[in-house]
């Protein structure tokens, strides 16, 4: 094969894949065909571990007669922490990877056994499902300590370089309340 048409190929594929590689979707499975009055439903997390800061969710609604994907019904997210803060959002299918598919994202503010609870409601019928989630803490920011540590080497270089190369003449002493010894 033509290395040209090769590279070409190449291009190509990597284009037609990186749209779904950017797109929200997928994740940690939390609620797995979870029935829900007429519908099963699933739900996904991402990061794995669930970390302070950015909490993606994903859920999924299909008929439990029929497993055909629904998009009718609106999904409203609720994070209940341990100490009774509650964060909401609504669940939308614009950055979802299919099209089919709910999802929202949420900024966690500290670290717990949160609640997500889905709120799914359609014309007159209203469900809930929730699930436990344990959100760690978000871990150390290196580039904080690189930089901390950086800043304290130039520090002392500094104190070396304006301090320490002179030798320093040594000062007498002064007795101020005792004699010295000769003069008793």
């Amino acid at each position: 094969m033509d290395p040209r048409r090769l590279l070409l190929f190449t291009l190509a594929a990597w284009l037609l894949v990186m749209p779904v590689a950017w797109a929200h979707g997928g994740g940690t499975p939390r609620l797995v065909n979870e029935p829900l009055g007429p519908y099963w439903l699933s739900v996904w997390t991402q990061p794995d571990p669930p970390q302070v800061g950015e909490l993606h969710v994903t859920a999924a609604l299909a008929r439990t007669d029929t497993g055909e994907p629904v998009t009718e019904p609106m999904i409203t997210v609720y994070a209940r922490s341990p100490h009774g803060d509650e964060i909401q959002a609504p669940m939308a299918h614009e950055d979802a990877a299919i099209p089919y598919f709910y999802d929202t994202d949420f900024q966690i503010p500290y670290a717990g056994t949160w609640t997500i609870e889905l709120q799914v409601q359609e014309a007159g019928w209203e469900s809930r499902a929730s699930f436990p989630l344990e959100i760690q803490p978000a871990p150390i920011n290196k580039t904080y300590i690189r930089l901390a540590a950086l800043a304290t080497l130039v520090v002392l270089l500094m104190g070396w370089w304006f301090w320490g190369r002179k030798p320093r003449a040594k000062r007498p002493r002064k007795r101020i309340f005792m004699s010295h010894p000769d003069e008793s």
